[in-house]
């Protein structure tokens, strides 16, 4: 019942907002409560025009990865253990037939000549017949990321856009270098002694981004401050807890917690400016880079 009255406030303090012309839920601001209710696209697309420049220049530093030995494609190459894609080419260079044994019978004749006809009596004078690739532990390497959603309340609405671009413009990158990219969108707060978190996978390893849905469910503050409180609501009662009316707040025990159980991520933290948000992508290609460097 706590939860339920949470809720109804939640939905009486947005009334008063959109009453009141308030800027907390971004530009363009919402006219009635529907706007909240049914938002689904990302109202701030033409931002990507404006931190795509940026970001291109903290991008420039490390496109030399991919042609070191850090990031190499996948190389294919020769080998001689009989395994992979054979090689006709490279084995036409030297192919000869095993010679059948003097006084051989009709029938020893025969066989023979059925072994060649199956490729059984050939070899090759050439050992690398065999195809494979190299640097095989690179050729696929993977990266999660992992941005929290939101803000706390003090937070003007339009500064929630900009890290959700500067993600969507750094995963890009990243698998414009063959690096598949998954994204986990955190929904959590703090309260008391309780912190909550629910993971969202936008993006798996193998999917294409979806920008538009990555952008509403991880940098819109019109989406968060209405659908992803509700969400917050929810969770916390899924848990057995009753939520405070301010529905706590975002602090470093929601992502501290989070990498303890999930460490093998790398976590974007919020960054509500445009500088920010840039220096939020060149640590992440740092961290990156140092994590490749120890496999």
């Amino acid at each position: 019942m706590g939860n339920a009255k949470t809720l109804e406030r939640i939905v009486k303090n947005a009334t008063h907002r959109i009453a009141t012309s308030s800027d907390w839920y971004g530009t363009p601001k919402p006219t009635t409560i529907e706007d909240l209710e049914d938002h689904r696209y990302f109202g701030k697309m033409e931002l990507l025009e404006v931190l795509a420049p940026k970001i291109q220049k903290e991008l420039h530093r490390y496109t030399d990865l991919v042609e070191d030995d850090l990031l190499k494609r996948p190389i294919l190459s020769a080998n001689s253990k009989g395994l992979g894609v054979f090689s006709f080419d490279r084995a036409m260079m030297g192919l000869y037939k095993i010679p059948l044994a003097k006084g051989a019978s009709a029938l020893e004749k025969y066989v023979h000549g059925l072994k060649i006809e199956l490729g059984k009596d050939k070899a090759t004078t050439v050992k690398k017949t065999h195809l494979y690739f190299e640097n095989r532990s690179a050729s696929k390497p993977t990266l999660t990321l992992s941005l929290l959603a939101g803000a706390n309340a003090n937070i003007k609405g339009d500064a929630l856009y900009y890290v959700g671009i500067a993600l969507a413009l750094l995963t890009e990158y990243l698998e414009s270098c063959h690096i598949a990219v998954a994204i986990d969108v955190l929904l959590g707060t703090s309260f008391g002694v309780h912190t909550i978190v629910s993971a969202i996978r936008v993006k798996p390893f193998e999917a294409p981004l979806d920008v538009n849905q990555l952008l509403v469910l991880g940098s819109d503050p019109r989406y968060f401050r209405f659908n992803g409180f509700k969400g917050l609501i929810a969770l916390a009662d899924y848990c057995g807890l009753n939520i405070p009316d301010g529905l706590g707040k975002i602090d470093d025990t929601i992502t501290t917690g989070y990498i303890e159980y999930v460490p093998n991520t790398l976590l974007f933290n919020q960054s509500y400016s445009i500088d920010r948000a840039v220096k939020e992508v060149s640590r992440i290609l740092l961290e990156y880079t140092k994590k490749v460097k120890t496999r």
